[in-house]
């Protein structure tokens, strides 16, 4: 008996790791599903409908690498009579007041169901969270949705908090980058980290090239993520080795995002997927070497799908098979550009649909503006 108790009481112990590792993610899209085909058709009627703009609408969707996206907007929807956009049967551009008291309503649910599917899958107890990061880029209000979260979760009101704003797809490796420094130099334990975006509200209908693109790519949806040193595990987890930032030098016309009168106005260069081609996958490649990691070695890739182009320059800056590149490109399929949220989607497709080895490597890279690239590198316990 008592040699018994001694030997569960070891494997417990063989179980119990202390590091600063991500133990899950949780996701919600909200309900009104877009087949990229409606969209583009939609399009076409709100800018102009002249011949060339419906061939660059059509290009930009046929090229996109998506099947269908989720909105919490209803314009969408074949069949709604109620839309966001339209009035009395005529075309409207709400002002950026009107989008964010939509972007309020529906970060709250959104970020809430993803909250409470991921604490009941893992039993989370919200009093022994220590810091609680929330990142958007789509809108503002407060107090955020650190406060919702805490109110709706009874998570401590001593709570250390931290916003990421206007950090673009990027965001939430930038999140991944605070959660290992707090781990490491601030004792943080239990670290939740949520995201949100929703694109479609800063819906734009000036027929320019930035805005074609954008309204064929961007999504709208929510995920969370919990983050612990201390856990009993019975599954692999992914703990932080590293996490690095670069800001390509002159750099900031590539990308950007403007708050308008009109919601938020988007500028995105062709010549991102050269950029990333030609710049940020050798400047990957340096990191990783820097930090005596050989790129061979690195056995999973969680990429920002940005749009098909973004995923075939990595694939071929990086040198790698369709396989490592297949959980970003069902994302990009299934739910489009979600912005910050992305990533955690193709981390959490990872995690589900990916068998992991111990000691496997994992990359993760995305893109925000500046050009910034952030890397972060997981190992499989």
């Amino acid at each position: 008996m008592e040699f018994e108790t001694n030997l569960r009481f070891f494997m417990l112990i063989c179980k119990l790791f202390r590091g600063n590792m991500l133990i899950d993610i949780a996701t919600a899209s909200p309900p009104f599903k877009v087949a990229q085909s409606f969209a583009a058709s939609e399009l076409k009627k709100r800018m102009g409908g002249t011949s060339a703009i419906s061939r660059m609408i059509d290009m930009a969707a046929n090229q996109s690498g998506i099947d269908h996206r989720f909105f919490v907007i209803l314009d969408g929807e074949e069949n709604s009579k109620e839309k966001f956009f339209t009035k009395d049967e005529n075309y409207i551009s709400p002002d950026t007041k009107t989008r964010m008291t939509e972007y309020e309503k529906w970060t709250i649910l959104l970020t809430k169901q993803a909250v409470r599917e991921l604490a009941e899958k893992n039993n989370i107890d919200f009093g022994t969270i220590d810091r609680i990061i929330t990142i958007s880029c789509t809108g503002f209000f407060a107090p955020g949705l650190d406060y919702e979260l805490i109110k709706e979760f009874n998570i401590s009101p001593s709570v250390k908090r931290t916003n990421i704003g206007f950090m673009g797809c990027a965001a939430s490796l930038v999140g991944v980058n605070s959660v290992w420094e707090a781990m490491k130099q601030q004792g943080n334990e239990n670290i939740l980290m949520v995201s949100v975006e929703l694109c479609s509200l800063h819906l734009q209908t000036e027929p320019t090239r930035d805005n074609i693109l954008a309204n064929m790519i961007f999504a709208d949806g929510a995920a969370a993520a919990y983050f612990s040193k201390n856990v009993i595990y019975d599954n692999r987890k992914l703990e932080i080795q590293f996490a690095e930032s670069f800001l390509f030098e002159d750099s900031a016309k590539f990308m950007g995002w403007k708050v308008g009168n009109n919601g938020f106005e988007m500028m995105l260069s062709s010549e991102l997927p050269k950029i990333i081609l030609n710049s940020a996958a050798p400047r990957a490649k340096e990191i990783l070497a820097q930090k005596g990691v050989d790129i061979s070695a690195i056995k999973h890739w969680a990429l920002h799908p940005g749009g098909r182009a973004i995923l075939d320059s990595l694939q071929n800056g990086l040198q790698l098979s369709d396989e490592q590149l297949k959980p970003s490109r069902e994302v990009l399929l299934n739910f489009g550009n979600l912005s910050s949220v992305s990533i955690l989607f193709v981390l959490k497709n990872i995690l589900q649909n990916t068998e992991l080895k111990k000691d496997d490597y994992l990359c993760a890279i995305a893109f925000g503006p500046g050009l910034t690239m952030e890397l972060v590198l997981f190992k499989v316990v």
